[in-house]
């Protein structure tokens, strides 16, 4: 008896120091991670906004990039999820052609320049003419400085600039032509990428995903009104799902292969990959921590970079050459695309007040409508009572008009039941007028 409930007790003591030491993974603070071993055995995950970038990144900047993929102390310990690959190849054309389409805008812009410079030199000149300086006035002299030779000088720049753009166009590929960023990241890759989920774990992760959604539970429920998918097979890698099957990739081969260091790059800076306080961003959620440390028990440190913050480190600890150009391009790049997806986000938000808007008249209307058939008919029953009444009271007992009174009583009936429905009707309509208010004001604090 006494050995069982030393057991018992030991195991007892297990269970807490494990659960204690849970929870000492969940909320270290970055002073206690060992970041030489993440950086000497750590396996780095790259999301698929990291790859696009490499189209939108200067030159210079996705070479740096390159060049640490391929380092010879850091290729083997670099993977890709199959949800990663997937995206890449399906949004990569899109990238292109933003890209080739920004040649266009900018020519367009520079071009109107022009074209208002022209029109303001002219009007510029018509109203001096107008003045008739050069016979009214004895010091002002025009003529001087408003010559074609300066106004042509003064275009001549913003021409070359055009010029300038014409030959960086050629060098840029479209989405017809060889995609050599593509084939660098497929080939550097290759025996790096995660295995696609069969049709039964894509059913069981969007079931959950609904639930998380409801719930905001990360990764990936910002992304909760993204439409579509991605085919792949006889299976539907639903867009809207990208983040969350992802992340389950990233905890399986954690498992699988009892990872103790793993590190995920992203662009993604949404709130729901990242701890945020007072502006700045602490690391992965805390839910994020304690799913992966409590499915892949030997995982030691779960962390996460954003691309400007991993060039930075990666030019301490395995390429010193990474320019601090490319460091910088890329903050700025994951800021442009914060601001635009804040940007995307407040348009959005406006939409949806609008709509409620227009949804909230309808509501109002249709009660305002209801209410309107109420009165009538309250008023219609009160002038059918006393018709009824005065007939009683005027009529002699065995008068014929009696039985028309007595109709009238039937009619008096079937409109009691028209005005029950009607304002079971409207109860039904204030209901859902009062659910409609706290939803939209729930939806406005998220």
């Amino acid at each position: 008896m006494l050995k069982q409930r030393n057991k018992a007790y030991t195991t007892t003591l297990g269970t807490i120091r494990r659960k204690m030491e849970l929870l000492k993974k969940i909320h270290r603070n970055n002073k206690q991670i060992d970041f030489k071993s993440i950086w000497n055995k750590g396996t780095f995950i790259f999301d698929s906004n990291v790859l696009l970038d490499l189209y939108r990144l200067p030159i210079s900047a996705r070479e740096d990039l390159f060049s640490v993929f391929q380092n010879e102390k850091f290729k083997d310990r670099i993977w890709i999820g199959f949800q990663v690959l997937l995206e890449f190849l399906n949004n990569r054309l899109e990238v292109i052609s933003d890209q080739k389409n920004k040649f266009n805008q900018v020519k367009k812009l520079v071009e109107s320049t022009i074209s208002e410079y022209e029109e303001s030199n002219n009007t510029l000149r018509k109203e001096l003419n107008n003045l008739k300086l050069a016979q009214r006035h004895s010091l002002i002299e025009p003529e001087k400085y408003i010559k074609d030779k300066n106004f042509k000088n003064s275009k001549n720049f913003l021409k070359e600039f055009i010029e300038y753009l014409d030959k960086l166009e050629e060098k840029q590929f479209d989405v017809n032509e060889d995609d050599i960023i593509k084939e660098k990241v497929l080939e550097i890759f290759k025996n790096n990428v995660g295995i696609s989920f069969d049709q039964e774990s894509l059913e069981n992760i969007y079931k959950e995903g609904e639930e998380r959604y409801k719930n905001q539970v990360p990764p990936g429920y910002m992304d909760g009104s993204k439409k579509g998918f991605y085919p792949y097979e006889n299976k539907n890698f639903k867009r809207k799902y990208g983040d969350l099957l992802l992340w389950k990739e990233i905890i399986e081969k954690c498992k699988k292969e009892k990872t103790e260091y793993a590190v995920l790059v992203t662009g993604d800076i949404k709130e729901d990959w990242w701890q945020k306080k007072r502006g700045k961003k602490l690391g992965a959620r805390m839910e994020l921590l304690n799913e992966i440390y409590s499915q892949a028990t030997d995982l030691d440190t779960f962390y996460m970079y954003d691309t400007s913050s991993f060039l930075q480190y990666a030019k301490l600890e395995i390429d010193e050459n990474i320019k601090d150009s490319s460091i910088s391009e890329t903050k700025e790049l994951i800021e442009l695309s914060s601001q635009e997806r804040l940007k995307i986000e407040k348009e959005k938000s406006k939409l949806r007040l609008k709509n409620a808007k227009i949804d909230f008249v309808e509501i109002q209307n249709k009660i305002s409508s209801v209410k309107k058939e109420i009165e009538k008919i309250k008023e219609y029953q009160n002038k059918v009572s006393n018709t009824r009444t005065n007939i009683y009271l005027e009529s002699d007992e065995n008068d014929e008009i009696k039985e028309y009174a007595h109709n009238l009583g039937y009619l008096e009936a079937e409109q009691d039941e028209e005005l029950k429905r009607l304002n079971e009707n409207l109860k039904q309509l204030e209901k859902y007028k009062s659910k409609f208010i706290l939803d939209f004001y729930k939806k406005r604090k998220k």
